[in-house]
């Protein structure tokens, strides 16, 4: 380990906390570290309140999660970008419309499994392009459910960049807690736990708003990334200079960089989410080390997860 300089102790407050036998104190400045909960022994969190990790300590969390809004576009009649097939990906002989609703169960489990610890409320914004009414009645009886909100909404310019615009377009209405979300990435259960939990912990400790980004993209392993790492709830967290257009982030965020944000749709660039990389240099942005989220492309979307079994159990759910 580094040798660190340690604070100054007073003997008097050593010696106490010795005899009312109180290690939890913070050993340079005596703070109280260890909330008084019984957490036997592991880590602790409470939406909006406190985190305590081990190694670390305990956090007040001052960013408090007031809503959730998310985003999510989805073209069922739509081509795999460049390519000339409209159903080349990695799950072979797979149609567009039950990727959605693979995609869209598995968003579901996630966000019900949050739910089942934390109160808070979320709307899943339904963004569609080129839709059909026979497929958004499956998708209405796919997401029933008392516990959170659905809203459609129709895109006023069909293609890639029109749905985006259509995303900026109604985030303007949202509270605080962005999602942006494409129509063909696969979520494991623990993703929205983690990634809400993980968002007020480090934003927190930062103090200042950030990007979160849900997959450990194989993409990030092909270059030589200056990062940092964090502990978020149960993943390390690193940070990254570039993504793909699923992430999460805050209505302040949106006001701050509106005009940023919408130039990856109202112009051509290379790549696609340029404009966006540009704010990851003022505005932090971090992935998990370990994915929380598969894209279903046309490769293999996770480096050593098995994301195979996770397709297979929401497939089968959203056909029932």
């Amino acid at each position: 380990m580094f040798i660190r300089k340690l604070k100054k102790q007073s003997k008097f407050k050593r010696f106490l906390l010795k005899l009312l036998n109180i290690y939890a104190f913070e050993k340079e400045t005596f703070k109280l570290v260890n909330p008084y909960y019984k957490n036997g022994d592991s880590n602790y969190y409470k939406l909006n309140d406190k985190s305590f990790i081990l190694s670390s300590g305990y956090l007040d969390l001052k960013r408090k999660i007031k809503k959730i809004d998310i985003y999510f576009r989805y073209a069922p009649s739509n081509k795999l970008w460049n390519s000339s097939n409209s159903w080349k990906r990695i799950v072979q002989n797979i149609n567009k419309e039950d990727l959605i609703l693979t995609t869209l169960n598995s968003l579901k489990n996630s966000i019900l499994f949050f739910l089942e610890n934390n109160k808070i409320d979320i709307t899943i914004n339904l963004i569609s392009d080129s839709s059909n009414q026979k497929f958004d009645t499956l998708i209405k009886q796919l997401l029933n459910n008392k516990n959170f909100n659905i809203s459609f909404f129709e895109t006023k310019k069909i293609g890639n960049r029109g749905s985006y615009l259509e995303c900026c377009d109604q985030a303007k209405n949202a509270e605080d807690i962005i999602f942006f979300i494409e129509d063909d990435y696969l979520f494991e259960k623990k993703c929205i736990d983690e990634m809400v939990f993980t968002y007020s912990r480090i934003a927190t400790m930062l103090e200042k708003d950030i990007f979160l980004c849900p997959s450990d993209y194989p993409f990030y392993y092909d270059a030589n990334y200056h990062t940092s790492l964090f502990i978020g709830k149960n993943l390390r967290w690193r940070t990254v200079l570039e993504t793909l257009l699923t992430m999460m982030f805050s209505k302040e965020i949106l006001d701050k960089y509106e005009k940023e944000i919408r130039l990856i749709g109202e112009q051509e660039n290379h790549p696609f989410e340029k404009p966006l990389h540009s704010v990851y240099l003022n505005q932090p942005c971090l992935s998990p080390v370990g994915t929380l989220a598969h894209h279903i492309s046309k490769s293999v979307p996770s480096i050593n997860e098995d994301w195979l079994k996770t397709w297979n159990v929401n497939f089968t759910k959203s056909k029932n």
